[in-house]
């Protein structure tokens, strides 16, 4: 059958197929195969020895009829060989046209070009590798596709995760809110009844109102100040930025400052004038310092020891980063779950209490400023075994 449809190449098949070295060397030497081993890190003497040379023994076989069509033990070990160098079905295509450019180049150095040799040798090329350009290019068109939807999700679960960390973080910081509240409320009230009675007994003098007013105001103003800072907390950073770290820690104490009072909680803070500035996103970094500060607190509330509680803060540079530790004397992590405490849903929480994601939600954002976070038990000044959170940062 194929006698019929190539009549010039089978005519030409023994002395073409004798030149089969100089055809190969033309194949691996265009910049185009070229460019796409060594992309792959594919090597061009291994690629010439295991597939070069077999295909187009194949391709002979196919012409002189002692071969199938598509019955290439090689070619499957080849398309095998491209998938786990991550060709795409693009790069396939340009290494077999430029098989067949090599080919019609020989012919020309041999004297035998011709236009209908140039047919025979696409003809049969296309028999033999059309149908292996479509399979390889559907398979890794559904691969790709496969692996776009799976980011996809993966992105949708990791939002939904961040806002139900977020949503928790905004309860517990009401919570604080309201609790800071409390006491300037009740100096507003003392003092709205303080100008009353002067002014029932005839004794409201225009001094002591504008001082009370100007109270009032004052701490009106340190109210509206911590709703502000609240607001600024939970707006997430969409562009990276310069910022201290000193400042967020600052920061993070101040909002949650009455908790920590409240729950006999002392902080312990060694900083050594850090000036330098990293490269990230200041508000999530924030969060970041929340959750680890509210596991500690925390940690420290169901150790039941209201007559020593402490959390450590540490910052210091080394070398090329600006490291962070924050240590409590709560007892430590269990060794059989210290390792998995970043995993996303994991707490040891009471149902109800915890969510599990928030130390996963802080990994993911220091990892996003090329910076570690791990954590270990260690004692503190040699009085009692608490966990250590450590968090380094490149500085920018």
């Amino acid at each position: 059958m194929l006698r019929k449809e190539i009549p010039v190449l089978m005519s030409v098949c023994e002395a073409l197929e004798a030149q089969q070295e100089a055809i190969v060397r033309y194949w691996v030497s265009t910049d185009t195969v070229i460019n796409v081993l060594d992309k792959h890190d594919i090597d061009l003497e291994w690629f010439k020895s295991e597939y070069a040379s077999k295909i187009l023994n194949y391709f002979f076989g196919v012409v002189k009829q002692v071969k199938e069509v598509g019955d290439c033990p090689v070619m499957a070990a080849f398309l095998q060989m491209l998938k786990e160098h991550d060709i795409s079905a693009d790069e396939l295509f340009d290494i077999c046209t430029h098989a067949r450019k090599s080919m019609v180049s020989v012919t020309f150095d041999m004297g035998i070009a011709s236009k209908e040799l140039f047919r025979d040798i696409s003809y049969v090329f296309d028999l033999n590798f059309k149908g292996v350009l479509q399979q390889y290019s559907n398979t890794v068109y559904r691969l790709e596709k496969q692996i776009a939807q799976e980011i996809e999700e993966s992105k949708k679960k990791d939002a939904l995760m961040f806002q139900q960390a977020r949503l928790a973080q905004m309860g517990e910081m009401i919570s604080n809110i309201a609790h800071q509240w409390r006491q300037p409320l009740s100096m507003i009230s003392a003092i709205v009844q303080n100008q009353h009675m002067k002014y029932s007994l005839g004794k409201l003098e225009a001094s002591f109102f504008d001082k009370s007013t100007n109270d009032i105001k004052d701490i009106l103003k340190q109210m509206s100040q911590t709703i502000t800072d609240f607001q600024n907390f939970f707006e997430p950073n969409k562009e990276k930025e310069k910022f201290c770290i000193e400042n967020s820690i600052t920061k993070v104490l101040e909002l949650l400052k009455d908790d920590l009072k409240k729950e006999n909680i002392n902080i312990v803070r060694f900083h050594y004038e850090i000036k330098e500035e990293v490269l990230g996103y200041p508000n999530e970094f924030a969060q970041t310092l929340l959750n680890i500060l509210s596991n500690a607190k925390d940690a420290l509330i169901a150790n039941n020891d209201r007559e020593d509680r402490t959390i450590h803060i540490k910052t210091f540079n080394d070398e090329n980063n600006i490291c962070l530790s924050i240590r409590d004397n709560a007892g430590g992590i269990p060794e059989g779950i210290i390792e998995k405490i970043f995993n996303p849903y994991f707490t040891t929480k009471e149902e109800g209490k915890g969510t599990g994601i928030g130390l996963y939600m802080s990994m993911q954002i220091i990892n996003n400023m090329n910076g570690t976070l791990k954590v270990e038990n260690s004692e503190l000044f040699k009085k009692s075994a608490g966990a250590k959170f450590t968090i380094e940062l490149p500085i920018c």
